[in-house]
């Protein structure tokens, strides 16, 4: 039991000195930050600056030898223990005119600055997906109230494919293979590509909104795209000689940015010959 304890504590040694490496660089920087006096509009900018370097130097050490992120541990503990000695600790020994600081909105600002250098995705999540996310639902409310959905999205003229049964395919596709009586040949791998592209969205605000929700089932064209898929990967079976398909998958793959994202329909299959 010890000797696996120990073993434990080895393995980890890295993701402890990444912490304890943290804390000290977190620490370094305010000690700086005090003695050089780097104060912008009265408040120190340790505040800011020391969470950051704390994490920044874990995170490094954390994911070059330690092989995965310890959590940024190092910036919360230098968050808690710089606020604590700025705010209620007075003047000491390595800044004797050292006054706590007061509420103030500039002090404020700096607040928010710190927390959001500390624990950033939190409050991410809550300006972009509380906030904005509630704002939203404010704005749409009047019109569920009377019953009408705001219109943001501008459906195109798409032309519509009918649709396919299996029966009516040039090439059959199945999952298992009947070789009673009949001769099989494998003809190798077939592949069939789509793009499904997101429906146009009207407005300047939907559509900035539009980067920060995802991405759900309506906003595209996605039965099109797979029947596009489908019939493409068709196509390549029967330029090999095939007269079936097995073992179909489809795949989907979404890709994105500011001007606007997509997502790539992979139709798969092995091209076969039966033959009597």
């Amino acid at each position: 039991m010890v000797n696996a304890e120990l073993d434990s504590l080895i393995a980890k040694r890295w993701g402890f000195i990444a912490v304890f490496t943290g804390i000290f660089v977190g620490f370094l920087s305010a000690y700086l930050c005090i003695i050089w006096h780097l104060v912008i509009f009265g408040f120190n900018i340790m505040y800011i600056i020391s969470p950051l370097f704390a994490g920044l130097a874990e995170t490094f050490i954390a994911r070059r030898k330690y092989g995965r992120s310890t959590g940024a541990i190092s910036a919360l503990i230098t968050f808690i223990l710089i606020n604590i000695y700025g705010w209620f600790l007075p003047g000491n020994i390595v800044d004797p005119t050292k006054e706590p600081a007061t509420l103030s909105l500039i002090t404020l600002i700096a607040i928010a600055l710190t927390i959001q250098a500390a624990f950033p995705i939190l409050i991410n999540h809550i300006l972009f997906v509380v906030i904005l996310g509630t704002f939203t639902k404010l704005i749409s409310l009047p019109s569920r109230i009377l019953g009408r959905a705001p219109n943001t999205i501008k459906e195109k003229e798409v032309v519509k494919s009918e649709f396919i049964s299996a029966d009516d395919l040039p090439i059959p596709l199945i999952s298992l293979i009947d070789v009673t009586g009949k001769k099989v040949k494998y003809l190798g791998m077939v592949t069939g590509e789509a793009v499904a592209k997101e429906k146009q969205i009207e407005g300047r605000f939907s559509k900035i909104m539009k980067l920060i929700r995802p991405v759900e089932l309506d906003d595209i064209y996605l039965g099109d795209a797979r029947k596009q898929a489908l019939n493409r990967m068709l196509e390549h079976a029967e330029s090999l000689g095939a007269n079936s398909v097995a073992d179909v998958s489809i795949d989907f793959v979404s890709v994105g940015g500011l001007q606007g994202s997509a997502t790539i329909v992979t139709a798969t299959g092995t091209a076969v010959s039966l033959n009597d």
